[in-house]
């Protein structure tokens, strides 16, 4: 077996449990986690000075390691966001990576450091408490700051910028710009990392970004100083964040294996690659490319020469939120074929009998109902591999695209049936999550929470009625969108629970066959 250290970016399944479960579709990776107590909860941070213990303590033993950046210097993805360290301290975490790889030399450290996101909205769940009261006009303040940089502004935007400035109390504008400083100076010591050779590879997601602000400046900076010391080959930069732990896996799984997967894409809409998703800073095409790239491997636009499918559903015109996709218009479904897209599916299962992945790309935040019918009528959930459609759309594709690299070098699973299972549950799973509950029972939730003057991010003293209403509807959409069965296996809903104790931080444990367990 080969021995992978991993340590997540914070205590969330998609972090925590998805690039575990991925492992587990692998016959020969043996992936090491810290204790799960130790990575931290929402604003509490992780203990990491016990996380590098362990590192330290089986360095020894182990082939590879895929390590968040975040989370050993400010533990976690939240304490990049409101931590306190001064720009020495956390210098000199990062340079406990020299003492990792000293302590053997053939580790290979696969490192990923997000681009702190800038929330563009009045919400501190995840940000610091002023993000409160004033997030949207310091999101609005760094976009402008950046735009009047490159000379893009026009005269009402000068305007709004000088408007901006007295309306956000100094201190907490000063707190905000010298963590920006910290982050920044640790995302260009970890490209120095990299030049060292202490990492292989540096992924650089970023997080919720925009074309311009304090996040395209980072990425400015990072790209500057990549291209000085020519490592435009092992240092990659492109919008995600929460699906990057998978994206690492998938990697190493293929540096292991000494494989490169072929992936030919196809789009619901002929515009689909062009459309630029919410969140994101670039075309839906480019970051699905660095999607491949990053998980080692290429695109092909020849459909016999590939290993596998990514059939992405999307319309031309754009994306939109999940919960307005009641709204859509006349021109928003003109500029999509998503029937043409199922055939083509169910043709190249047919015709090359490869592992599929659907990447619904539709909308944020959720599947498309629409899609999702028409694919059950199709009978596509038996004869796909993988399917996702949650949070951002590169969240999204590079989590399907980490699980159809696996399950296209083993041939779909040929004569490998307890790893087919997992892949297999996998896949019940993101049906659950994405298109029963993103979809369909969060938004109802939500609203009923409303009503019932709740507030579905602090659960508190109802998250028992909260578990049962998830419990509740996903029983009831088993049963009726896929009459308790998937790939000839009784479906079962195992748990519901909430990672960080809201409603949108939902995580569900299912099974597939008789067996695997007793429903809620």
């Amino acid at each position: 077996m080969t021995r992978v250290l991993y340590v997540p970016l914070d205590d969330r399944d998609c972090n925590y449990e998805f690039p575990y479960k991925l492992s587990r579709m692998t016959d020969d990776i043996e992936l090491l986690r810290p204790p799960f107590e130790w990575v931290g909860y929402l604003k509490e941070p992780g203990k990491v000075d016990r996380i590098w213990k362990w590192l330290f303590e089986n360095a020894g033993s182990a082939d590879y390691a895929i390590l968040s950046v975040d989370m050993l210097v400010y533990g976690n993805i939240i304490g990049s966001r409101i931590n306190q360290l001064g720009i020495e301290e956390a210098l000199e975490r990062t340079d406990r990576f020299v003492k990792l790889k000293s302590m053997n030399p053939n580790l290979h450290i696969h490192a990923f450091n997000l681009v702190a996101r800038v929330a563009a909205y009045n919400d501190s769940h995840e940000d610091p408490d002023y993000w409160e009261d004033y997030g949207e006009a310091i999101w609005r303040y760094t976009y402008l700051e950046d735009k009047q940089a490159q000379e893009a502004c026009d005269e009402g935007e000068l305007a709004e910028l000088q408007q901006l400035i007295p309306k956000i109390p100094r201190a907490f504008l000063d707190d905000f710009l010298h963590r920006r400083s910290t982050d920044r100076a640790v995302n260009l010591e970890c490209v120095d990392l990299v030049k060292k050779g202490v990492f292989d590879i540096l992924t650089v997601p970023k997080d919720d970004t925009a074309e311009y602000g304090y996040a395209a400046m980072d990425q400015a900076a990072i790209s500057r100083k990549v291209s000085e010391l020519s490592l435009q080959n092992k240092v990659y930069v492109y919008p995600g964040a929460d699906e990057v732990g998978c994206v690492l896996l998938a990697r190493v799984f293929s540096l292991i294996k000494q494989y490169t997967p072929v992936i030919y894409v196809r789009y619901a809409s002929v515009n689909g690659a062009g459309v630029i998703p919410r969140y994101e800073d670039r075309p839906l095409g480019e970051s699905i490319k660095w999607q491949v790239t990053s998980a080692g491997g290429i695109v092909t636009e020849v459909p016999e020469n590939s290993s596998c499918l990514l059939a992405v559903n999307v319309s031309g015109t754009g994306q939109m939120e999940c919960d307005d996709q009641d709204q859509r218009t006349v021109g928003f479904k003109n500029n999509t074929n998503s029937e043409e897209l199922l055939r083509y599916v169910e043709y190249y299962c047919r015709t090359y009998e490869r592992p599929i992945g659907i990447s619904d790309d539709m909308f944020s935040n959720g599947c498309d109902n629409e899609f999702m019918e028409n694919a059950r009528c199709h009978g596509v959930f038996d004869k796909i591999t993988v399917l996702g459609g949650w949070n951002t759309a590169e969240n999204t594709n590079g989590v399907v695209i980490s699980q159809i690299i696996i399950a296209a070098y083993y041939h779909n699973y040929e004569n490998m049936p307890a790893e087919k299972h997992e892949s297999d549950t996998f896949l019940l799973r993101s049906i659950c999550s994405d298109w029963f509950c993103q979809a369909n029972i969060l938004r109802t939730y939500v609203k009923l929470s409303v009503e019932r003057g709740v507030n579905p991010y602090f659960l508190k003293e109802n998250v028992e009625f909260a578990r049962q209403f998830f419990s509740d509807g996903i029983r009831e959409m088993l049963r009726s969108k896929l009459d308790n069965s998937l790939k000839g296996e009784c479906t079962q809903l195992i748990n519901v629970r909430f990672n960080w104790d809201g409603a949108f931080y939902f995580a569900i444990d299912v099974s597939l066959g008789a067996d695997g367990g007793n429903m809620l």
